[in-house]
């Protein structure tokens, strides 16, 4: 996956995030297809956690973390540039 792609879909899952913690969801699990996401998210960097059901504020956090990595190049092989 590219570096460009997996931003694209890393801040849009964020987005979704933040949202559910602006409606006051934050403290609530997320869905299944959104870990599932999060997941592939994580593999696609070398990072494997396994798919855990976690609150949207804890997955905002990790995907916050993640993309602070990958914009600063940290993470660029696994994934390719561009």
């Amino acid at each position: 996956m590219t570096v460009s792609a997996w931003l694209k879909k890393a801040k849009k899952l964020l987005e979704t995030f933040e949202y559910e913690i602006s409606i006051k969801n934050g403290s609530k699990k997320m869905t299944m297809a959104q870990a599932t996401t999060l997941n592939e998210l994580q593999h696609e960097i070398g990072s494997h956690h396994g798919i855990k059901q976690v609150t949207y504020k804890e997955g905002a956090q990790t995907l916050v973390e993640m993309i602070a990595m990958v914009e600063a190049g940290r993470k660029t092989p696994p994934l390719t540039a561009g």
